[in-house]
């Protein structure tokens, strides 16, 4: 990835920071999606799929992380003011911890034969329906930061 920026920024492509992690949660969906394709008409969740589908999945997600992790960690670094960067710093890690921690909350909601389980009003009753509300909730937030980058970018400046 730090080729292909630098490859962008040769011919004067090269996308800013925050569209570069609107990217990668962009990419995120997606690789939720392909789950969501893996497991259509799949209603028990011990049934197996190929694992290309689960290749799929992880070389989008890993080129996701890689645009949005160290953009991230660089933004925290470059926009701290300089006596409180080690503090930001560790409210960037901290957050991954809380991301965690979330993530753990929405596995509950994976259907494991039972009542259906209901997030914010979305029925999660299958494997499908668990990836697909995965792919809607990190493709809003792509669409919120890609909407946000002008605002953004203005008061980086």
């Amino acid at each position: 990835m730090a080729g292909l920026w630098s490859l962008l920024d040769k011919y004067g492509k090269n996308p800013s920071s925050l569209v570069k992690q609107a990217l990668g949660l962009l990419l995120l969906s997606i690789g939720y999606f392909i789950m969501t394709v893996a497991t259509d008409g799949i209603a028990d969740v011990t049934t197996k799929i190929s694992m290309f589908w689960l290749f799929g999945l992880y070389f989008v997600h890993t080129l996701g992380e890689l645009c949005l992790s160290p953009i991230g960690l660089s933004m925290v670094n470059q926009l701290s003011p300089l006596r409180f960067a080690t503090l930001l710093m560790g409210v960037w890690f901290t957050s991954n911890a809380a991301a965690n921690i979330l993530s753990g909350s929405l596995a509950a909601l994976l259907p494991t034969g039972g009542e259906p389980q209901s997030f914010f009003g979305f029925q999660v009753a299958t494997l499908q329906d668990f990836f697909m509300l995965l792919a809607i909730m990190s493709g809003a937030a792509a669409l919120i930061l890609f909407a946000l980058c002008p605002l953004l970018k203005k008061m980086m400046k």
